[in-house]
């Protein structure tokens, strides 16, 4: 038996997370957010099993990504490279027909050559405005100009990113909206997008013609409680050994857990080495068979302590604990780890054995 942690992606759930994202809708279409390798679950497995199930969108980071994409699923979907080109990638997007999101004005102007002098894109190009998150994004106060110079070259989507969905009460959201609206009034015939998981849950203004989830499709984010999401993953480690500590005796690196009673302990194969948090030291939690056993000590580089007092007629060498899961909610330990899901799930590392069902 391997000692290795693994991550058992539900496939199964992440499709159905996606059918829920887009019952949502009242018109329009979902997409999938899937870079980073699919938030961490495994872009190739996750893109396969999402288009069997209907959705032909796809939005990556980087123009390597949306090869992959293509690779794994063919030349059926539209695929949005979310960072735009670079000067010299034209013959890439125009073999993998990409479609690039252009984000700045060196990028308009680099788009702009391609189409001046015979470049072909076969699904298009989009263009993003930043609406207030001031990242990424072309100014709202340059779109009349913009919609002049691609009088006969139109793009396919115009697109904005919210800062604050995940708080529906943010006034954030509204001023957004407002001055997304602005934007689409300039490309009438235009589809729009503007909602990403957060935004999906915002409503029907602020969904347009095509709602981008990322995070929610893997069961993270903060949907209504009405709106139960199912875990895209069970982030597992096993048990190498079982001990009992005497009261006034310390665990880990740095003594920084005193026992004050008698306690038994496993230590687990699972560390910030695998991509599990060391902020999560003294904080998080596992759980064998549903009961909870918190990390104590500092989480190290290949090894973590937890207590189990609660599950000592379990806990043996073998027995997996979880970390991510059914049992184990990935916002409910993000927030004991003083992070977020995004990052306990992108940050796995390759030591984590990935299996799919």
């Amino acid at each position: 038996m391997s000692l290795r942690p693994r991550a058992r992606i539900h496939l199964a759930n992440i499709v159905d997370n996606w059918r829920t994202l887009q019952a949502e809708q009242v018109a329009g279409t979902t997409a999938a957010v899937v870079k980073a390798d699919a938030y961490g679950h495994g872009i190739k497995d996750v893109v396969e099993a999402l288009h069997d199930a209907g959705c032909d969108h796809f939005f990556v980071a980087h123009s390597f990504e949306g090869e992959q994409v293509r690779r794994a699923l063919g030349s059926h979907p539209i695929i949005y490279v979310l960072n735009g080109p670079g000067p010299y990638e034209e013959p890439l997007y125009r073999t993998q027909a990409l479609t690039p999101v252009i984000n700045s004005d060196h990028q308009f102007q680099t788009l702009v050559t391609w189409l001046q002098t015979g470049g072909k894109l076969r699904n298009g190009y989009a263009l993003h405005f930043d609406t207030g998150m001031n990242r990424l994004g072309l100014p709202v106060s340059d779109v009349t100009s913009i919609a002049d110079a691609v009088i006969g070259m139109e793009p396919t989507l115009i697109l904005s990113h919210l800062a604050c969905a995940e708080d529906p009460e943010n006034g954030m959201n509204a001023f957004q909206l407002k001055q997304f609206e602005t934007v689409t009034e300039k490309f009438p015939a235009i589809a729009t997008s503007l909602a990403n998981s957060g935004g999906v849950w915002l409503g029907k203004d602020f969904h347009g013609a095509l709602t981008r989830p990322g995070i929610a499709l893997y069961g993270g984010g903060h949907p209504p409680d009405n709106r139960p999401l199912k875990p895209g993953m069970t982030l597992e480690a096993p048990i190498l050994q079982v001990r009992q500590v005497a009261a006034g005796e310390t665990v880990g690196y740095d003594a920084t857990y005193r026992f004050e009673e008698k306690t038994w302990l496993a230590t687990v194969a699972l560390g910030y080495g695998d991509g599990f948090p060391r902020s999560a030291s003294n904080k998080g939690f596992a759980t064998i068979e549903g009961l909870r056993c918190p990390i104590v000590g500092r989480v190290s580089m290949d090894l973590i302590t937890i207590d189990i007092s609660s599950a000592l007629h379990l806990a043996r060498p073998g027995v997996y604990a979880q970390f991510i899961g059914p049992e184990m909610p990935l916002e409910e330990q993000a927030t004991l780890a003083g992070t977020i899901g995004y990052e306990l799930t992108t940050g796995l590392t390759p030591r984590v054995k990935r299996i799919y069902n």
